[in-house]
């Protein structure tokens, strides 16, 4: 056996300038064995002590963040001198100069078209919502059209015009009572009640005038049914969810309403709402919502949870995956209702059944991950948790693109499957045959 003795000398000092110099004895055993050489090292405690004092170390320290101070400090003053260690160009800027160019600036944009649209017409029609307006008048407009009684052109614009402006109402609405709540997630603080570009007051008058006028157009255009559901949606929306938002995971399924309102607009358009067809729709809509906003708010469930929503992404994440899921089967026997009650013919139920399994499908991936995830076995590891979550994420990202595919798709293909759509085609046929025998 031999023994390797390392100590402070003067070479260690030299060679290791500003570190540690050891301030014991380390002993390092090396020992031979038949097997083979084997190693061990002392485990006695080795302290190392600095050699910068600690005065040293402040006036260092102070050193150098006077220099990062002065290297990134910008100033709009000419007389001052720049530091010679800029690292980069800088470009002195008067600031009269700079006053006299931002007048002229904000006088050409007030009066420039340009402007105009940028200060009145964008900010206005940011508060309309303008891509949840469009799904809504879809939707309304679908239903007008899947309906067995005959339709009319003026019918038909009065409303879409008046959903439109009823929609555009209660988003307004939902904007003027929320910018400190919306200003704390990413997807709501570019709204224009929150950049200051209209005020909570501008909100309301305008979700006044607009929803007057909306259901001013579906009472004299439409009738009077419709009317009183385009007013009790921009309650529902504007007031009643809106303020649920801070105070129940409830919120979701009142929310769920509002999307179910507009199918049940465009078929009492035409139709009594007696008729099983419309409520088969409104039940779609309804049920539709909930693969699709709960898989959207599980990935950003963090934004919700600081922004003080109670949702229940966050608040019961199981609850929120079995949701989708079970939500997403409700659409087979709703589409079979459209069937059964001669909105559309049997054929329409081999298409939407294909559309209905690939999003259930998605739906049901994501279910059972989180069901997995929020196992007792799962959640005692944190890795596993982790890897769980993180497929979890996929999942519902996956679904929710899904959602986005699958409203439209089963609507145009319910207007395709139209009971009576194709009779003129084989009409023509059959007259063509009795000719020819």
């Amino acid at each position: 056996m031999s023994v390797l003795r390392v100590g402070h000398s003067s070479m260690w000092a030299q060679s290791l300038p500003r570190l540690a110099c050891l301030s014991h004895w380390s002993t390092v055993r090396y020992l031979s064995t038949p097997a083979g050489p084997r190693v061990t090292l002392n485990t006695s405690p080795t302290e190392f002590i600095s050699n910068v004092s600690a005065d040293q170390s402040l006036s260092t320290k102070q050193k150098i963040a006077q220099k990062a101070r002065s290297a990134l400090s910008c100033t709009d003053d000419k007389s001052n001198t720049l530091p010679n260690n800029v690292p980069f160009n800088v470009k002195l800027v008067d600031q009269q100069d700079r006053k006299i160019a931002r007048a002229k600036e904000a006088k050409i944009d007030s009066t420039s078209r340009a402007g105009i649209r940028k200060t009145i017409i964008d900010p206005y029609l940011q508060l309309c919502k303008p891509r949840l307006t469009v799904l809504v008048v879809l939707s309304a407009i679908c239903s007008y059209a899947l309906s067995p009684y005959p339709a009319t052109v003026g019918e038909l614009l009065s409303l879409t015009a008046g959903t439109a402006m009823c929609s555009a109402s209660a988003n307004a609405i939902n904007m003027g009572r929320e910018p400190e709540f919306d200003r704390k997630m990413v997807r709501t603080q570019a709204r224009p009640v929150v950049r200051g570009l209209v005020t909570p007051n501008q909100a309301y008058r305008f979700a006044a005038s607009v929803g007057v006028l909306g259901v001013s157009t579906l009472l004299f255009g439409v009738n009077s049914t419709v009317a009183a559901l385009g007013a009790s949606n921009i309650i529902l929306y504007g007031i009643i969810y809106t303020g649920l938002k801070r105070k129940h995971i409830i919120n979701t399924w009142a929310g769920a309403l509002v999307g179910a309102i507009p199918p049940l607009m465009g078929w009492a358009a035409a139709s009594p709402l007696t008729h099983p067809g419309g409520w088969c729709l409104a039940g779609f809509l309804y049920a539709w919502q909930f693969p699709h906003f709960n898989t959207l708010s599980h990935n950003i469930r963090n934004e919700y949870k600081d922004a003080g929503y109670v949702m229940t992404c966050w608040k019961n994440p199981k609850l929120n995956a079995r949701v989708a899921f079970r939500y997403s089967l409700l659409m087979f026997p709703l589409c079979f209702g459209l069937s059964y009650f001669n909105v559309t013919d049997w054929y329409y139920q081999i298409d939407s059944a294909i559309v209905n399994t690939w999003m259930a499908f998605w739906a049901f991936k994501f279910w059972w991950q989180q069901r997995q995830n929020y196992s007792k076995k799962i959640m005692a590891d944190g890795i596993k948790f982790n890897k769980g979550l993180a497929l979890a994420n996929v999942y519902a990202r996956k679904a929710f693109w899904v959602s986005v595919l699958h409203l439209p798709a089963v609507l145009i293909l319910a207007i395709l499957h139209k009971k009576g759509r194709w009779d003129w085609l084989f009409n023509e046929n059959n007259n063509h045959n009795k000719r020819n025998s």
